[in-house]
């Protein structure tokens, strides 16, 4: 369940903020329920953890699968769908640029040479006549 040893302890035995009843359990209720509890699928008609319902109904269409498509279809028409987590990952800060410092060019893969050979006529020498430049 990702749950520290410590706050698990203090859960169990009514310590700290959850003894006082300042810290609320909720949190550790959905998390022993996504984890530990199942429910009846009733398209597959078999006993499936939440995490794999969330994960079925929530994931993108398997376009490439016939049968876990009519199961995906299924899964959104179902009373039981979950909804989306809105527990978003916070957004890194764009970190401001520093004056100072010149921005250097960034060289191009691929690039070998600055000379660019002249094509050949077909049916002679490759080169004829090539003078290195000054």
């Amino acid at each position: 369940m990702s749950i520290c040893r410590a706050k698990l302890s203090q859960v169990m035995n009514g310590c700290g903020a959850y003894g006082t009843g300042a810290a609320s359990t909720a949190h550790i209720e959905r998390d022993y329920r996504r984890t530990f509890e199942k429910m009846e699928c009733p398209h597959s008609e078999q006993s499936v953890s939440i995490s794999i319902c969330r994960e079925n109904a929530l994931s993108a269409a398997p376009t490439h699968n016939p049968r876990q498509m009519m199961q995906w279809q299924a899964c959104q028409q179902c009373v039981h769908k979950p909804k989306p987590l809105t527990e978003a990952a916070p957004v890194p800060k764009k970190r401001a640029l520093n004056r100072t410092t010149e921005a250097v060019p960034v060289q191009q893969a691929g690039i070998i040479d600055k000379v660019t050979l002249p094509l050949p006529i077909v049916g002679a020498p490759q080169i004829q006549n090539y003078q290195e430049p000054t």
